[in-house]
């Protein structure tokens, strides 16, 4: 039997991937600071991360010209994809709905306390010191700029918080691999899941030469490159036009009471098209229906005279309240499978060591996790609740990924610490237990770049070879212990050098952590709210509707009605990206009912083309405006 054209000798992913994949974190973790928080230039607002597949889009093409001249040194595709997981989970850690808002928290309540706001004696005993940084004259320079973080009074200041932080983010992360090895053959092999996002990435790292080979991927390459190169000449260059492809709101009630609720956003991302076409049909549709009826259901309030103020329709709770039954339902589907992934543990192998390998630690991350936060002052019975849920959003969050390919899973407000607070009242907790609240902000306030997902996805793309799957899963945990300490460094070096709360960085130097004290902790502790009745009721109605589509999917299969996409209806995502998907969904149905299986398989190439194209060129022009230090057309949002 022939030699296949990427086998190599010696391990399935060499110390070259490796070494490759920690330089491109590190390259990353400048665009993400650059680009996210200086700029509002954001990559990883949706799956998959742009600049991950424009990284990937360079080195596949610098593979095939080294493996033109020297097969032995070029990367196989196995590990051509690692560097590609290694970008993405590195990035996730470091995004602006992860660490970057830690960053920003720690300094923030030394500096910005003062006399009217009282916060010295206010937060007296609500945060540990040890996991803060003070005095005031010590983050001065974080907050102002035109200094360095390399000195030793600003290294000293940083040193003990930013230890205990990574420790915790590394238990974080093993936890999160740990379950993704864990849940990788019930929904992979078992189920067969989609994964959607991973599919033109697969298709770039194991197939580039048929990929780019393809007249019908460079029609639709062309045909998105082209709309975004112009744009980003109007952008430039004001008198040539712009097609507009990018959110406009519509006002379907032109004045009056009614028209915000009446307002509709309509987009035409390339990005999003592919992906509406890659999802499975029935799902597509059920996200685009179901944002409607979100819209119709706000007209509705609006129409019975309901002030803003009431929170009516309480969609926010709705929402987790479908996405706990969710996440119960999927428990529930699971334990047989699980319960045989734990057999098996038991037994010889090397997927049997792995399977226990796993198990030990994710037990061992979430002990860790359990202990800091006890230790830091939260009650046990919060700490389990706290950690229970975020678990559950996360396994939820990995499964929209994996069945659906819904690229933007934002979830605002709807993390541990919302709930919790809204459903118990914030009443209920004692004051560490509310400062922990307000720290741990980063793991509640939106999770578009969660790390999970892209964990799963990684060990889904390394096949079915063992060997292979260890090697990924090696390469995840590796970029998830290096993307932590790069994100310390390259933000601190950068907002000593620019200023968090200077002109010079976009609201959110300051933003998320305004949002964890100024607002959400000086409100806890001056007026603590009671539990909201109508939050409570909205999310055991959520429960219920979910309960009753899941119901009705299992008796009409196929049906557009899934619980999933009712409860990311109200969904900053959705409100962006329901057009766009609406339309990949409608091109598939036609293409299959027109083609059928070969035509779709045809057509996925020219769908391919229109997101790598709008990736290349949309990751070009803010390269140039990051270099030039000048306003460039941004693609997304």
């Amino acid at each position: 039997m022939a030699e296949h054209p990427n086998a190599v000798a010696g391990p399935p992913i060499r110390a070259r991937a490796l070494i490759l994949g920690v330089a491109l974190i590190w390259l990353s973790a400048h665009w993400v600071f650059w680009g996210e928080i200086v700029r509002y230039s954001f990559v990883t607002l949706a799956a998959p991360f742009c600049h991950a597949v424009y990284l990937l889009l360079l080195v596949s093409l610098g593979n095939l010209l080294l493996r033109a001249r020297r097969p032995q040194a070029a990367l196989t595709g196995l590990e051509t994809l690692a560097v590609y997981a290694m970008v993405s989970v590195g990035s996730a850690m470091l995004s602006c709905d992860l660490q970057s808002i830690l960053v920003t928290e720690l300094g923030y309540p030394a500096y910005f306390a003062d006399k009217a706001n009282r916060w010295s004696s206010l937060f007296d005993g609500a945060m540990p010191p040890w996991l803060l940084v003070g005095p005031k004259e010590a983050v001065s320079g974080f907050f102002r700029g035109n200094s360095s973080f390399w000195t030793p009074e600003a290294m000293h200041a940083w040193a003990l918080p930013v230890l205990i932080w990574t420790l915790v983010l590394w238990a974080a992360m093993l936890a999160m691999l740990c379950a993704s090895v864990l849940l990788r053959r019930a929904w992979a092999e078992n189920e067969r899941l989609t994964f959607p996002i991973v599919a033109l990435p697969l298709a770039m790292a194991q197939h580039p030469r048929a990929l780019y080979g393809s007249r019908v991927f460079w029609i639709g390459f062309a045909v998105a490159a082209g709309v975004t190169l112009l744009n980003g000449l109007n952008t430039l260059y004001p008198a040539i036009p712009a097609i507009p492809i990018k959110r406009q709101y519509i006002l379907l009630i032109p004045s009056g009471p009614m028209q915000p609720v009446a307002t509709i956003t309509v987009a035409f991302y390339f990005f999003a098209v592919t992906l509406g076409f890659l999802m499975p049909l029935d799902l597509s549709a059920s996200l685009s229906l179901f944002y409607l009826v979100y819209r119709a259901e706000l007209l509705t309030v609006a129409n019975m005279g309901l002030p803003p103020e009431s929170r009516a329709p309480y969609a926010d709770s709705q929402a987790f309240g479908a996405y706990m039954w969710v996440f119960a339902a999927a428990a529930w589907r699971l334990r047989a499978q699980l319960a045989a992934v734990w057999r098996s543990a038991a037994g010889g192998g090397a997927e049997a060591r792995s399977t226990r390998l796993a198990a030990a630690g994710l037990a061992f991350s979430v002990c860790l996790l359990f202990g800091f936060l006890v230790v830091a002052g939260m009650k046990p019975w919060v700490a389990v609740l706290f950690l229970t849920l975020f678990g559950a959003l996360s396994v939820l969050i990995t499964r929209i990924r994996a069945e659906f390919g819904f690229p933007v899973h934002d979830m605002h407000q709807m993390g541990p610490v919302n709930a919790l607070v809204r459903n118990l009242g914030a009443e209920a907790f004692d004051k560490p237990t509310l400062g922990m609240f307000a720290l741990l902000h980063w793991t509640s306030r939106a999770y578009r770049g969660h790390p999970m997902p892209h964990a799963l996805e990684a060990l889904k793309v390394a096949g079915n070879a063992e060997a292979d799957r260890r090697a990924m899963a090696f390469a995840v945990g590796l970029a998830g212990l290096v993307a932590v300490p790069i994100c310390w460094a390259v933000f601190l070096h950068g907002f000593y050098r620019v200023g968090a709360a200077t002109a010079s960085v976009n609201m959110w130097g300051v933003g998320y952590a305004r949002e964890a004290f100024s607002v959400n902790l000086s409100t806890w502790l001056n007026s603590p709210a009671p539990p909201m009745p109508g939050d409570r009721m909205a999310m055991v109605a959520g429960c219920a509707v979910a309960a009753a589509l899941g119901a009705l999917r299992q008796w009409l299969p196929g049906l557009p009605f899934h619980p999933l996409a009712y409860a990311a209806a109200n969904s900053w995502g959705m409100a962006n990206l329901w057009l766009p998907i609406l339309i990949g969904c409608l091109c598939k149905g036609a293409v299959l009912k027109w083609r059928g299986l070969s035509g779709y398989r045809a057509a996925t190439l020219f769908f391919f083309g229109l997101m790598l194209g709008e990736f290349a060129v949309g990751c070009s022009w803010t390269l140039l405006g990051m270099a030039l230090n000048v306003q460039t057309y941004e693609f997304w949002p």
